[in-house]
């Protein structure tokens, strides 16, 4: 085991805001705002948030991932550092609680190819009814809580650092168990008063400096 895995959240950290939240805020269901405030008082986790949401948002594939296209907003500098990686041929994951369909589109617009970058998420099938969100932990069971921790856990023994990006408490048990943290938002005001080491971020420009200016990249 001698590798580095670069592992990133996708809402609100690769991302200005959250992309889930934006699709719903436009399309609904009707049920989203009681939805929405059963997960910020912790009644649900994050993933039955969306299993729940998007049951029943019948909105097409199509429109909805020309939403994402015309309305997501990256963190400056993302671009800049994901070829940055990928120059030095470095593991980058991004392991969100979201769903799979619209991080494809959003990358999408940045034109970069999905399917070039490992992507470990919710897993989407649009029917009739809506769409059925699932989510699967490594060895492909059916999971609905710490999702991001789970296969953060497996990743730990494969690699032997992992520098990881977050920005919310949803993000604690990855980076509970990473090398590097790199915190945005209420991850890093959480870091902050707990005293926690930590990179500190607005946007990726001061990450690749960060990465250079460390040489994070190397073991």
């Amino acid at each position: 085991m001698n590798s580095i895995l670069i592992q990133t959240d996708f809402d609100n950290t690769v991302t200005k805001g959250n992309v889930s939240e934006l699709i719903h805020d436009e399309f609904g269901p009707e049920n989203w705002p009681e939805i929405y405030e059963k997960y910020k008082k912790g009644l649900i986790t994050v993933e039955e948030s969306n299993i729940y949401s998007f049951k029943n948002l019948k909105t097409k594939k199509y429109d909805l991932d020309n939403f994402v296209k015309k309305n997501v907003k990256f963190r400056e500098g993302f671009l800049e550092f994901y070829k940055h990686l990928m120059n030095n041929n470095l593991d980058f994951k991004i392991v969100s609680s979201g769903v799979d369909f619209y991080i494809y589109s959003a990358l999408a617009s940045l034109n970069i190819d999905p399917e070039s970058v490992e992507i470990i998420s919710g897993k989407s099938t649009f029917n009739s009814l809506g769409i059925d969100v699932q989510y699967f932990d490594p060895e492909n069971y059916k999971i609905n809580t710490n999702f991001k921790g789970i296969h953060t856990a497996f990743h730990k023994q494969k690699y032997s650092r992992i520098i990881y990006f977050g920005d919310s408490y949803t993000d604690l048990n990855s980076a509970s168990i990473s090398d590097v943290i790199f915190a945005t938002d209420k991850l890093q005001k959480y870091y902050d008063k707990k005293g926690v080491d930590h990179f500190p971020f607005e946007n990726y420009f001061e990450v690749l400096h960060i990465f250079k200016e460390q040489n994070l990249a190397k073991l």
